[in-house]
């Protein structure tokens, strides 16, 4: 826990190189893979066999040279049906079958009468072609705030989760479609340099593929100051 990196500003999206790890494959290109070698061990079993029955054949010669030569004929055509299926959909149509979605966070600060609140925006596109599953409740949003250094040496400063919540309450999402959320949501804490949202999506493949985005909720002059004002 695929695609090629999509970014926008302020959003952090994984390298390549790990996203390259994560995409999933085909479900049954993933099965002809991982049972290449049963598949092989069947094939040689019966030629083996094929070759038994030649070798033991005392009488009714004509007769085992014909079963045997349809044996090899047989295993021949299974293993080139078999290769030439799994090389076609490994290196042809394996990559239009894979889970391919753009995840993206981000969020604005609100004081509103001296009390903080953060908007969220949630958005996940299914860019491939086929259906993609969520695992039941394992997308989640993190909340993230930074904490004060004391040090004097240019360094990151070190972050605490503060809230995690559901992201998604969709159960699957169709290719072509868009899925966005907004959340808005109290900060009972000051923020005093701003907070980082964490977006994390679960598929619900069998190897559990995830996709990552990351924004930064800067607190600025720029972040909007509410007075509601006092009633007389």
């Amino acid at each position: 826990m695929v695609e090629e990196p999509h970014t926008q500003p302020g959003v952090t999206t994984p390298a390549q190189s790990d996203l390259a790890k994560q995409e999933p494959e085909p479900e049954w290109v993933d099965w002809l893979k991982e049972h290449c070698v049963p598949i092989c061990g069947i094939l040689l079993m019966l030629l083996a066999l094929s070759l038994v029955s030649h070798f033991r054949a005392g009488t009714g010669w004509s007769k085992a040279r014909d079963i045997t030569d349809t044996l090899a004929k047989v295993v021949q055509t299974l293993a080139i049906i078999v290769a030439g299926g799994w090389g076609y959909f490994k290196f042809i149509k394996g990559r239009t079958y894979q889970e391919r979605l753009i995840p993206t966070v981000s969020g604005k600060l609100l004081t509103i009468d001296s009390q903080t609140y953060l908007i969220a925006n949630i958005r996940v596109e299914n860019v491939g072609h086929s259906v993609v599953q969520f695992a039941p409740d394992a997308s989640t949003l993190r909340i993230l705030g930074h904490m004060n250094s004391t040090s004097s040496k240019v360094m990151t400063l070190e972050d605490i989760k503060l809230a995690q919540f559901v992201a998604l309450n969709n159960m699957s999402i169709e290719p072509n479609e868009i899925i966005q959320r907004t959340m808005f949501m109290s900060i009972p804490m000051e923020v005093r340099f701003g907070l980082r949202l964490e977006l994390e999506i679960i598929s619900n493949h069998r190897k559990q593929y995830g996709w990552l985005a990351s924004f930064v909720v800067e607190k600025s002059t720029s972040s909007a100051i509410i007075d509601s004002g006092n009633e007389v």
